[in-house]
């Protein structure tokens, strides 16, 4: 890093909008202008608070390290203050700050800052004025994030179980079709998983025969099937609660000896779909309780459902390498954003057969903490180049502008799975943030699962894992409410039940007709 006197540049930040211009060139005047290198320490864990900080270029990251990760929790750019809680409190720094490109900061040292207070307070006064605001904005997000799992979780559109009080059965329910339809399912599945368990017991030992894996697996898609044909059939409202009920009641017992049914349900963090449930998945070896338990694991992690999410990891990957290879054509850097990013699984596949991953810049947004651990200790452990960064924050918030950071212009921009709990127009508002985020010629890609869903019914009142399912022409049509227009592709994954919008931002010049 380096001193120089640089120009002062206009105050941007929205907490200094009641000082006026004439003010702030006195504040800006009263410090240091310090030159700072990417990757330059700023300020380190433990150090002593002395000094404020206030961008007037570049972009700084502010982290700290957890388990052997560093951890993101914001990007502050050009006309932003950091460092002034410390300052106030004298308490050592608790996070790291580096320069993310080359940077220059106002730097104002105790000792400055009490000159401005005896020579002129007034201007002191506005100065405090200006880092109160800054502290206020910084502890609103705080509070609003106080528990980032559970308000990630209630952000989202699906996934909210609602248990009502008991209520009298409707008199005319047992002489319904669908009721006798719904109890011979339910019974046959019943009696077979009887059968089944008996078998299982009779045999010593803890291996599982081949004949016994197939039974299992033809019961749960014979039951399978029947619950898709329940799901079209059933029109009376009236009764629709109660037949589903009884469904569960009955069956739900079974399902609960899978680790991984017993995860969806219970969810555990919150909300269906975190990136535990996926990393079950992903690594397809089946547990539960006892035999039975482990074939009913087996089931469920190898369903169609089950193996569209393992098919949308290698066509992410497929995407992310196809982008990559473009801009390498071009000798540029490809910037890559991953919005609840899980385990970023596709990101590490593609990263560990790409031969030029020092092009590769990539920043790994989610609210949950341990699922960053867990990438950058079990899944970042290939060998590459990229520069990989780790960030937590509700992706939610940010589509809705409630969360800013200076992630700068991406070239790529995707989530797996998010738009699956989203409605239609928090994926608009994800859709415009992540346009405005794009270079021009820019990729946006997420993934949805289609109407075609053959465990819909099982998933959505056994599992109680409900999904916001979309055609092709549903994505067609939200997107054309965006900035992205029709400028979309729609692609699916080899089972054909996960969709894949691919939005692109028009290249500079380009006019769309």
């Amino acid at each position: 890093m380096s001193g120089q006197g640089t120009s002062i540049e206009p105050f941007r930040n929205v907490a200094a909008a009641e000082i006026d211009s004439e003010a702030f060139q006195k504040i800006l005047s009263a410090s240091e202008p310090v030159e700072y290198h990417e990757d330059d320490v700023i300020m380190a864990s433990g150090s002593d608070s002395q000094s404020i900080c206030y961008v007037e270029k570049g972009t700084v990251e502010v982290s700290y390290s957890t388990k052997g990760t560093n951890i993101v929790v914001a990007l502050i750019g050009k006309g932003e203050l950091f460092g002034e809680i410390g300052f106030f409190d004298g308490v050592s720094r608790v996070r790291n700050v580096r320069a993310v490109e080359n940077s220059t900061l106002r730097i104002w040292e105790r000792d400055q800052v009490l000159q401005i207070r005896g020579k002129d307070p007034d201007l002191y006064g506005s100065f405090v004025t200006l880092m109160a605001r800054s502290i206020c904005s910084k502890f609103r997000r705080v509070l609003e994030d106080r528990e980032p799992l559970t308000g990630y979780a209630a952000s989202l559109s699906t996934g909210k179980r609602i248990f009502r009080e008991a209520r009298p059965v409707p008199e005319h329910l047992f002489v319904t079709e669908e009721w006798r339809l719904v109890n011979r399912l339910v019974e046959r599945c019943k009696a077979d998983f009887f059968s089944l368990g008996y078998e299982l017991q009779r045999e010593k030992g803890e291996d599982i025969n081949e004949e016994r894996r197939l039974e299992c697996h033809g019961i749960l898609d014979q039951f399978n099937d029947g619950l898709q044909d329940c799901f079209s059939l059933i029109e009376d409202e009236q009764i629709e609660e109660y037949l589903w009920g009884f469904v569960f009641k009955e069956i739900f017992p079974y399902f609960m000896r899978s680790r991984f049914a017993e995860r969806a349900f219970y969810k555990p963090k919150g909300y269906a779909g975190d990136f535990l449930m996926m990393e079950m998945i992903y690594l397809n070896r089946p547990d539960g309780d006892g035999k039975l338990g482990k074939l009913v694991d087996e089931w469920c992690i190898n369903t169609a459902a089950a193996r569209a999410v393992r098919g949308r990891r290698k066509l992410l990957s497929s995407i992310l390498e196809s982008c990559s290879e473009k801009h390498r054509s071009q000798e540029a850097v490809t910037r890559i954003l991953n919005l609840a990013c899980g385990s970023n699984r596709e990101l590490f596949d593609f990263l560990g057969r790409y031969k030029w991953t020092e092009s590769i810049e990539a920043t790994c947004v989610d609210a949950d903490t341990e699922a960053l651990e867990y990438t950058n200790r079990h899944v970042n452990v290939v060998p590459h180049r990229a520069a990989v960064r780790f960030m937590q924050d509700n992706v939610v918030k940010w589509a809705l502008g409630r969360v800013r950071h200076n992630l700068g212009q991406m070239d790529i921009i995707y989530s797996a799975g998010l738009t699956d709990y989203l409605d239609r127009k928090l994926l608009q508002a994800l859709a415009k943030r992540s346009y405005e985020h794009l270079k021009p010629g820019g990729v946006f890609v997420v993934g949805n699962f289609g109407q075609n869903n053959p465990n819909r019914a099982m998933m959505e009142h056994l599992l109680q894992w409900n999904l916001v399912h979309r055609s092709e022409a549903d994505l067609r049509d939200i997107f054309s409410h965006t900035p992205f227009g029709k400028n979309i592709d729609v692609l699916s994954e080899s089972e054909g039940i996960n969709l894949f919008a691919v939005a692109r931002k028009q290249p500079e010049g380009n006019v769309t007709v």
